[in-house]
């Protein structure tokens, strides 16, 4: 009986001892595997964000790259590069008026002036004035004679200034009420019972 609880002393020593050393080695062995693995699904996210990464930059890169093409094509739409409206404003702001003697101008249809007068008066011919000059045959010179030389009047309904010009047909220079700008031109041989005799003065606004 003694002999049995020795023998089965030793047998439990002996296992202990057996377990003891086999036991760290699993625990060595199973330990690298789960690192590998984790190693591995770690590797593979990077690998997916990288991926990831890639295709959102070729993506933003070409939306740059059509928004290129769309102001190229706006751009050529427009007759090329525009001018910044300040660059405008500037490069305006250098060109001084051109102001030619009126009588020495060739009136252009629809394009309006500022000129001097023979009597050194600066006024402006509209647009319409312009288009009314060509139309009746009425030549710079014309004009410049009539606001030189002309009788002064007041138009009793519209307040319009008058110059008119009795010699030959006759030539009327209407200009503004408020403003030395030419209104409008045209042939007159005789004065008419709204025009009213005055001494008006030039307004001075154009300079």
């Amino acid at each position: 009986m003694k002999n049995n609880i020795f023998r089965n002393i030793i047998g439990l020593i002996c296992f202990t001892l057996i377990f003891s050393i086999v036991s760290p080695s699993f625990a060595f062995a199973s330990e690298p595997e789960g690192l590998q693995i984790n190693d591995s699904f770690n590797q593979e996210i990077n690998n997916e964000q990288e991926i990831n990464n890639e295709q959102e930059i070729n993506n933003e890169q070409e939306i740059i790259n059509e928004t290129d093409g769309e102001t190229d094509v706006i751009n050529q739409d427009l007759g090329g590069p525009r001018i910044d409206l300040e660059d405008e404003i500037q490069i305006e702001s250098r060109i001084a008026p051109v102001i030619p003697l009126l009588a020495t101008v060739t009136i252009r249809y629809g394009v309006p002036f500022l000129a001097k007068t023979a009597s050194k008066r600066i006024v402006y011919v509209s647009k319409h004035a312009t288009e009314q000059a060509i139309d009746r045959k009425i030549t710079a010179k014309m004009i410049d004679k009539a606001l030189t030389d002309g009788e002064k009047y007041v138009d009793g309904f519209s307040g319009a200034r008058i110059s008119w010009d009795q010699s030959g047909n006759g030539i009327a220079v209407l200009l503004k009420k408020n403003s030395d700008e030419i209104d409008t031109v045209y042939p007159e041989d005789h004065k008419k019972l709204k025009w009213l005799k005055s001494s008006w003065k030039y307004v001075g606004d154009f300079k």
